[in-house]
Protein backbone atom coordinates (compact mmCIF):
# COMPACT_ATOMS: atom_id res chain seq x y z
CA UNK A 1 0.00 0.00 0.00
CA UNK A 2 1.14 3.48 -0.96
CA UNK A 3 0.46 6.15 1.91
CA UNK A 4 0.77 9.90 1.37
CA UNK A 5 0.67 12.68 3.74
CA UNK A 6 2.23 16.32 4.07
CA UNK A 7 1.50 19.47 5.98
CA UNK A 8 -2.01 21.31 6.13
CA UNK A 9 -0.20 24.34 4.29
CA UNK A 10 -0.02 21.33 1.09
CA UNK A 11 3.86 23.14 0.73
CA UNK A 12 5.56 19.85 2.58
CA UNK A 13 4.35 16.36 0.49
CA UNK A 14 5.82 12.89 0.85
CA UNK A 15 5.24 9.45 0.07
CA UNK A 16 5.72 6.27 1.90
CA UNK A 17 5.87 2.72 -0.04
CA UNK A 18 6.61 0.09 2.85
CA UNK A 19 4.93 -0.73 5.87
CA UNK A 20 4.11 2.03 8.71
CA UNK A 21 3.97 1.17 12.42
CA UNK A 22 1.36 2.02 15.00
CA UNK A 23 1.47 5.45 16.89
CA UNK A 24 3.60 6.03 19.59
CA UNK A 25 2.42 9.43 21.42
CA UNK A 26 5.37 11.45 22.76
CA UNK A 27 4.52 13.14 25.66
CA UNK A 28 8.13 14.57 26.64
CA UNK A 29 8.95 18.65 26.86
CA UNK A 30 10.63 18.92 23.60
CA UNK A 31 7.70 17.36 21.03
CA UNK A 32 5.08 19.14 23.31
CA UNK A 33 6.62 22.50 22.19
CA UNK A 34 7.27 21.49 18.79
CA UNK A 35 3.64 20.04 18.34
CA UNK A 36 1.69 22.71 20.60
CA UNK A 37 0.98 18.79 22.84
CA UNK A 38 1.74 15.33 22.92
CA UNK A 39 2.96 14.36 20.00
CA UNK A 40 1.75 11.03 17.79
CA UNK A 41 4.19 9.60 15.66
CA UNK A 42 4.23 6.73 12.98
CA UNK A 43 7.48 5.45 11.36
CA UNK A 44 8.59 3.75 8.19
CA UNK A 45 11.43 2.04 7.10
CA UNK A 46 14.27 5.22 5.73
CA UNK A 47 14.51 3.30 2.24
CA UNK A 48 10.37 3.53 1.96
CA UNK A 49 9.91 7.65 2.67
CA UNK A 50 10.05 9.47 0.30
CA UNK A 51 10.01 13.59 0.86
CA UNK A 52 8.57 15.33 -1.99
CA UNK A 53 9.78 18.71 -0.89
CA UNK A 54 12.53 18.71 1.59
CA UNK A 55 13.20 22.86 0.94
CA UNK A 56 10.27 23.18 2.56
CA UNK A 57 11.57 21.97 5.55
CA UNK A 58 13.11 23.63 8.62
CA UNK A 59 15.72 21.77 10.23
CA UNK A 60 16.32 21.90 14.41
CA UNK A 61 18.60 19.69 16.30
CA UNK A 62 16.26 18.22 19.39
CA UNK A 63 17.45 19.72 22.40
CA UNK A 64 17.91 16.39 24.12
CA UNK A 65 18.68 13.26 22.11
CA UNK A 66 19.68 10.09 22.82
CA UNK A 67 19.68 9.28 19.30
CA UNK A 68 21.22 13.18 18.15
CA UNK A 69 17.65 13.41 16.38
CA UNK A 70 16.51 16.67 14.17
CA UNK A 71 13.31 17.52 13.90
CA UNK A 72 11.53 18.90 10.91
CA UNK A 73 8.96 21.93 10.42
CA UNK A 74 7.03 23.51 7.44
CA UNK A 75 8.82 26.43 6.85
CA UNK A 76 5.52 28.27 6.00
CA UNK A 77 2.61 26.63 8.37
CA UNK A 78 5.03 25.58 11.15
CA UNK A 79 3.46 22.16 11.08
CA UNK A 80 6.33 19.38 13.11
CA UNK A 81 6.32 16.60 10.63
CA UNK A 82 9.44 14.71 10.70
CA UNK A 83 11.96 13.54 13.50
CA UNK A 84 14.12 11.59 12.00
CA UNK A 85 18.10 9.92 13.94
CA UNK A 86 20.17 9.31 11.38
CA UNK A 87 21.85 6.15 12.33
CA UNK A 88 17.70 4.90 13.16
CA UNK A 89 16.75 2.36 10.18
CA UNK A 90 13.64 4.45 10.35
CA UNK A 91 12.16 8.08 10.29
CA UNK A 92 9.10 9.27 12.24
CA UNK A 93 6.36 11.29 10.93
CA UNK A 94 3.24 12.67 12.54
CA UNK A 95 0.73 10.43 12.43
CA UNK A 96 -2.02 13.64 11.80
CA UNK A 97 0.10 14.38 8.38
CA UNK A 98 -0.93 10.97 6.81
CA UNK A 99 -3.53 11.52 4.31
CA UNK A 100 -5.46 8.67 5.47
CA UNK A 101 -4.44 6.41 8.42
CA UNK A 102 -6.46 4.00 8.46
CA UNK A 103 -5.71 1.37 10.11
CA UNK A 104 -3.10 2.63 12.93
CA UNK A 105 -4.25 2.49 16.43
CA UNK A 106 -2.32 4.03 19.45
CA UNK A 107 0.11 1.33 20.44
CA UNK A 108 1.91 3.13 23.27
CA UNK A 109 2.85 6.87 25.40
CA UNK A 110 6.23 7.62 26.28
CA UNK A 111 7.84 10.03 28.65
CA UNK A 112 4.94 10.60 30.21
CA UNK A 113 4.33 13.31 33.13
CA UNK A 114 4.33 11.67 36.36
CA UNK A 115 0.42 11.30 37.78
CA UNK A 116 -0.98 11.39 33.88
CA UNK A 117 -2.95 8.34 32.94
CA UNK A 118 -3.04 7.03 29.58
CA UNK A 119 -4.12 3.56 28.71
CA UNK A 120 -2.13 0.81 28.84
CA UNK A 121 0.51 -0.09 26.25
CA UNK A 122 -0.86 -2.87 22.75
CA UNK A 123 1.71 -4.14 20.90
CA UNK A 124 2.84 -2.24 18.13
CA UNK A 125 2.67 -3.63 14.83
CA UNK A 126 3.57 -2.93 11.27
CA UNK A 127 1.00 -1.99 8.70
CA UNK A 128 1.31 -2.81 4.81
Amino acid sequence: MIRTGGCPCGAVRYTITGPVRDVIVCHCDACRAAAGGPWGASATRRESFMLESPDALVWAKAAVSEHDASRASCRQCGTYVLWDAPARETVSFGADTLDDASGLVVAMHIWVPEGMEVPPAQPVEWHD
